[in-house]
């Protein structure tokens, strides 16, 4: 490599490690996507890669689960939790290998992601965490259809590092021999994550958020959270949805819930959210399963049905805080009643639009679902003074039409 060679590459790896504070930008990334496991994984690798490099070089909690990873304790979790992913979904491991090999990063920067707090509390499971995080997420039925609402708040590194990926997964025969199914989907995704654990719909009738739970004794080496909502964007129904939250034979090591709205072949639609948790004492996860008829679904990132002991700290004020604030309006009934929630400021320390420069936390995107029009509008400002950034239509291909 020659001199001016070498620092051509030294100034292009500063300009992505180095990225200065651009404010929260009014772009959203989306991809169209269509191959393999691998290969929809390489492609997004390739066309994100600064933006990856960017988060992976910015994001303090690599750091943290970094420093876990190179202890004992924390390599064992990590060897289990592979071989354990190998076993049961070897094709999404195979997917975030293609990230990794696209975007020329290491793979166990992004495999740590997936782990998340099974690896940053490797050390202190059971002693009391200071757990932080949001997300608000509401839906409702209308007269003519119904309604899913969400903001996607995240750390504050994570504003600007997210896309959307709109894949048709066709697996290989390899992975069909696996167990792997052909996938039709879009997700939001976090810089280097699997899509799945935020928001997004499949084509079988399905759209969904995801809000964080934060138990506080986890099952380190059991099926990372990202990793059943990734298999979730393939279930078929909600039948299907249950039988990968269950994970029977194992069982999720962390916790969250997902809201869901499904849509049968006639256009009806059902309401759930769904709490997860580890099982204790079973190879399973623990689920609670609501079905929301009259009343307006609302979940923050706290348990509201199951009896879990959970973390401390401001996951749980926060969650606390935004119910408050939530229901300090009249009970919504239409898209613009659901805008105007999640663009509510009201809270001194915690809001439901988490846009202070001193947040830790802060919402990188509100999306909402609206069924009747078939559409998924992202927002980057509050919803209710702002137009969508993009706008985009909502495929049930797989839904084959109804026969009354």
């Amino acid at each position: 490599m020659s001199l001016r060679t070498t620092w051509i590459f030294i100034f292009l790896t500063l300009g992505v490690l180095c990225e200065p504070n651009i404010g929260r930008r009014r772009a959203v990334p989306v991809l169209y996507l269509q191959g393999s496991h691998y290969e929809v994984g390489f492609d997004v690798g390739r066309n994100f890669a600064s933006i990856i490099k960017s988060f992976l070089s910015s994001y303090e909690n690599l750091r943290d689960f970094e420093k876990e990873y190179k202890t004992i304790t924390g390599q064992d979790a990590y060897e289990k939790t592979l071989a354990n992913m190998k076993k049961r979904y070897p094709y999404y491991v195979k997917e975030m290998q293609g990230v990794a090999d696209g975007a020329n990063v290491p793979f166990h920067q992004l495999f740590l992601l997936q782990m998340d707090d099974l690896i940053g509390t490797i050390n202190d499971n059971h002693i009391p965490r200071n757990d932080t995080g949001g997300c608000s997420s509401l839906a409702v039925k209308t007269r003519k259809s119904a309604i899913l609402a969400h903001t996607e708040d995240a750390f504050g590194e994570t504003l600007n590092h997210f896309y959307i990926m709109s894949a048709h997964i066709i697996p290989d025969p390899e992975d069909k021999e696996l167990g792997a199914v052909e996938e039709r989907f879009a997700s939001l995704c976090y810089a280097g994550h699997m899509p799945g654990y935020t928001m997004g719909y499949n084509e079988n009738g399905l759209v969904f958020s995801i809000n964080t739970l934060s138990p506080l004794e986890l099952k380190p080496g059991n099926t990372p959270r990202t990793f059943i909502t990734r298999a979730l964007l393939a279930s078929k129904n909600f039948s299907d949805a249950e039988r990968i939250l269950r994970d029977e034979g194992l069982g999720i090591g962390n916790g969250f819930s997902i809201n869901m709205i499904w849509s049968d072949k006639c256009g009806d639609q059902k309401i759930y959210n769904v709490e997860v948790a580890p099982d204790l004492k079973a190879d399973r996860s623990v689920l609670n399963i609501n079905n929301y008829v009259d009343e307006p679904l609302i979940h923050t990132n706290i348990y509201q049905r199951l009896s879990v002991k959970e973390v401390i700290g401001p996951i749980i004020d926060s969650s606390t805080a935004r119910m408050k604030a939530i229901h300090a309006h009249p009970p919504p009934e239409n898209g613009k009643d659901l805008k105007n929630i999640l663009s509510d400021i009201s809270g001194q320390d915690f809001q439901v639009f988490q846009e202070k420069e001193d947040s830790i936390i802060k919402t990188i995107a509100a999306g909402v679902f609206e069924l009747d029009k078939m559409t998924w509008s992202i927002y980057i400002n509050k919803p209710n003074i702002s137009e969508p950034v993009a706008v985009l239509p909502i495929r049930f291909s797989s839904l084959l039409k109804c026969e009354s």
